[in-house]
């Protein structure tokens, strides 16, 4: 028998008894086998049948747990976030969250933010002090890029949204009339903006934070002077 007769043999016996590992029903005929072809003459050449031996790799320590691959992690521990994070159904007449936060829109164009960076705090601040008339502000968000004029008050209940919305819907600030609502919970207001953009942009606040240092360094050198001149 040639040898790729041989290795062919050879595979066909280990897939027959791999088979046979895996099927309880053909340990019939594995003895079969083994009484009939081991030590069976082929064209001048003992054929050698045996029972597969499988060993295990290493020494098993039942304290080592399987390795699990990152996906099936990731799977796993989604899974867990799942189960454990139970909430309970609304109650009737409950109000959602997203009713918690107002809407605001007209309340500038994104060209006047591009001229005065700093706008974007003052109109912040204004809204805050203004808005705090009706509770609880927990965030003020100008969305500065968006061409409607977006403006996002996060309040701390949807009462108090409800009293902003009375206070502000219809209302002109800065010479433009405002429309107020209760966000939808859906829509997203944040345009992205390139490279270029938001270079540009960063490179404007750099400019009015070092105008910002300038001037209080420069108020405070005319209170050291004056300071200096009053005690001569």
């Amino acid at each position: 028998m040639s040898d790729e007769e041989g290795e062919e043999k050879k595979g066909k016996g280990d897939s027959d008894e791999k088979k046979a590992e895996l099927r309880p029903e053909t340990v019939e005929s594995v003895h079969l086998a083994l009484k009939i072809l081991d030590d069976y003459d082929l064209r001048g050449h003992k054929i050698r049948v045996q029972r597969a031996q499988f060993q295990m790799r290493g020494e098993y320590n039942p304290a080592l747990k399987p390795k699990r691959k990152k996906k099936d992690k990731e799977k796993m521990q989604k899974m867990k976030e799942k189960l454990f994070d139970w909430r309970p159904d609304k109650m009737r007449g409950e109000r959602s969250k997203h009713e918690k936060t107002v809407i605001l829109k007209n309340l500038f164009t994104p060209e006047l933010f591009e001229k005065e960076v700093e706008l974007i705090l003052e109109y912040q601040n204004n809204l805050r002090e203004e808005c705090g008339k009706c509770g609880m502000v927990r965030k003020v968000v100008i969305y500065d890029r968006h061409p409607e004029g977006i403006a996002q008050i996060n309040m701390s209940s949807p009462e108090e949204a409800d009293l902003v919305i009375q206070m502000m819907q219809g209302r002109f600030f800065g010479q433009r009339q405002l429309t107020a609502d209760h966000w939808d919970g859906q829509t997203k207001y944040k345009i992205d903006e390139s490279a270029v953009e938001a270079h540009q942009r960063l490179s404007k606040w750099d400019e009015y934070l070092a105008a910002e240092e300038a001037d209080k360094q420069d108020k405070q050198d005319k209170q050291n002077a004056g300071g200096e001149s009053a005690s001569a």
